[in-house]
């Protein structure tokens, strides 16, 4: 054997078959070049599942190295930027904060998502959903639009703004996925998978609620197939679709195809919605059953009117790539204000996030908590939301950075909450809601003798 290792290994080989093998293998090279230019095309690809299976070997070493660093994937921004305070809650002196959360974030310690029904008054945990996405989602559509969002696994899913509906079960959803309802064990009580749900859920205060979602499938002519086709998704507390609107074709309909399309190349999401907030009460500016559009890629707020498809105000600035719109009265609206720009080197926060308040009687805009949110230095470039609770008191969620913040009125700190896992990392978190004492009562109510077998519940 040995020998004729030998023989194989120092057997003269004729030159022409040499330069015959490198040809074949250069053309070779050449025909994977075109099969994985091929499989990323926007349309989909001429060759189908050849490009595809292409591509994928192209990938190889992408794949080898995210899943050697999954964990990192999913923590902060600046992970060690916390590296000196606790990790977990922190409270000021003072009385007790009202309500309850439920705190979304994702466990580093456990690799997975966690929802939990938090006691403000002292942060104690009452109770917890694990979801476990590899067997509460379906399979992952062969769309386009997701080929990049590698979110349908347990390990990277995360419950983007979870809800409880009245029959006590809790709606998640993550960026670009089905929703779901889950019970108190985290199991799948219903889907709903009509669209691709995103970014907020928020109430109808009918029972329903409002979700942005992507057109599935597209609806919108002469676009590729990977264009983000944003749209207004309303769902019942059970999760049937009760309408879903284009919002593309809302702008393409009024005459405003120039925000669109009308760019130096090609954008495939040109709208970016990322906050549905229904109007849940008449007043001078707006009606019952109007809705408050965040658009984050245009910095745009404005009021649309389902009912009679009309678009009644909108507003360009001076808030920069914003999330989250909330009616704080009859007469003004309050935005999260990323205060996000992008010179070519990389989303970054000019100064720090504020709370943009609108004014819709005299125009003006204000900036009311710019003190206390400079002071602690909140500065997430990406998502992030904020609640003013019964008391005054303002909470803000600093997505990208895994931490969130209770400002008293007058501006001081009164809470904080760091996502910290055993590794000193922060990690992300995922919208989180307050409520109120009496929707947690409530809830807490329907919890109350459920027991879950094993160990994530």
């Amino acid at each position: 054997m040995h020998r004729l290792m030998h023989k194989l290994l120092f057997a003269k080989v004729e030159f022409w078959l040499v330069l015959l093998l490198m040809l074949v293998g250069l053309l070779g090279l050449v025909g994977f070049g075109a099969l994985v230019l091929d499989g990323t095309r926007r349309d989909g690809g001429r060759l189908g599942a050849v490009s595809t299976t292409a591509v994928a070997m192209a990938k190889i070493p992408y794949t080898i190295r995210d899943l050697s660093r999954a964990d990192a994937s999913m923590a902060a921004n600046l992970p060690m930027r916390f590296a000196t305070k606790p990790a977990g809650w922190s409270f000021a002196a003072g009385d007790p904060l009202p309500g309850y959360l439920l705190l979304s974030r994702y466990d580093g310690d456990r690799a997975r998502h966690v929802v939990e029904l938090v006691a403000l008054a002292d942060g104690t945990v009452l109770h917890q959903w694990w979801p476990d996405a590899d067997s509460l989602l379906p399979e992952p559509p062969a769309d386009p639009r997701l080929t990049n969002i590698n979110n349908w696994n347990t390990r990277r899913f995360r419950a983007i703004h979870p809800a409880l509906n009245g029959d006590g079960e809790l709606l998640i959803k993550d960026h670009y996925s089905v929703l779901l309802g889950l019970d108190a064990c985290a199991r799948r009580a219903w889907l709903q998978d009509a669209a691709y749900f995103h970014h907020s859920t928020e109430p109808d205060g009918q029972g329903g609620f409002w979700s942005p979602a992507l057109m599935a499938p597209q609806t919108v002519d002469e676009v590729p197939a990977d264009f983000f086709e944003d749209a207004l998704a309303h769902v019942d507390g059970a999760g049937r679709l009760l309408s879903q609107r284009s919002l593309t074709k809302v702008f393409l309909d009024h005459g405003l195809e120039y925000l669109i399309f009308a760019h130096k190349k090609y954008m495939q999401d040109p709208l970016h919605l990322n906050d549905i907030q229904p109007v849940l009460a008449d007043g001078p500016h707006w009606k019952k059953g109007d809705l408050f559009l965040s658009l984050r890629a245009l910095s745009i707020v404005m009021l649309y009117r389902p009912a009679t498809d009309e678009i009644l105000w909108m507003k360009q600035g001076p808030w920069m790539s914003q999330h989250d719109v909330d009616i704080l009265d009859d007469r003004r609206i309050a935005i999260f204000d990323n205060h996000a720009y992008d010179r070519g080197h990389g989303i970054r926060v000019r100064g720090s996030n504020q709370i943009a308040v609108y004014d819709f009687e005299t125009g003006e805009v204000s900036y009311p908590w710019n003190a206390a949110l400079t002071a602690a230095d909140v500065k997430t470039p990406l998502e992030g939301l904020f609640t003013i609770l019964p008391n005054g008191s303002l909470m803000v969620e600093e997505e990208n950075f895994g931490r969130l913040l209770i400002f008293s009125p007058d501006g001081e700190v009164r809470a904080e909450f760091v996502n910290k896992g055993a590794d000193g990392r922060a990690y992300r978190m995922g919208w989180s809601r307050h409520l109120s004492p009496d929707k947690g009562d409530a809830a807490l109510a329907r919890l109350k003798g459920v027991e879950c077998a094993g160990d994530d519940t």
